[in-house]
């Protein structure tokens, strides 16, 4: 395997280490998706996202680090114990924040949000 796998779309993901990301895929490279949503996005330091689905926490990680704003990462699948240790791990446990909860079941907007 390689060491390294970059595109020129994306800059930002080039810094990540692609074992990290291959230990931890779940499907297609999340780095990549979440660089490319983000160059629509206007994201900034201080925002508050909230990551449905985010796997193994990878793209609250990446958004954390490269914006600065605070997620919470939201999985059904991955227990929250598990997406804690990844952000530990990438010294971020005053940014990311692991939830596990079925979307449904989650606070209304109002709630999140204020």
């Amino acid at each position: 395997m390689t060491d390294n796998l970059t595109f020129p779309e994306y800059p930002r993901s080039a810094r990540y280490d692609l074992q990290w990301i291959m230990d931890n895929s779940m499907g297609p490279n999340a780095v990549w998706l979440t660089e490319g949503l983000t160059q629509v996005m206007d994201l900034k330091p201080g925002m508050r996202v909230l990551d449905m689905g985010c796997g193994k926490a990878l793209s609250s990680i990446f958004m954390a680090r490269e914006f600065g704003v605070q997620v919470w990462a939201n999985d059904w699948w991955i227990d929250a114990t598990d997406n804690w240790k990844r952000v530990c791990e990438a010294g971020l446990q005053d940014q990311v924040f692991p939830l596990h909860a079925e979307a449904h079941a989650l606070p209304s907007r109002s709630i999140l949000v204020y």
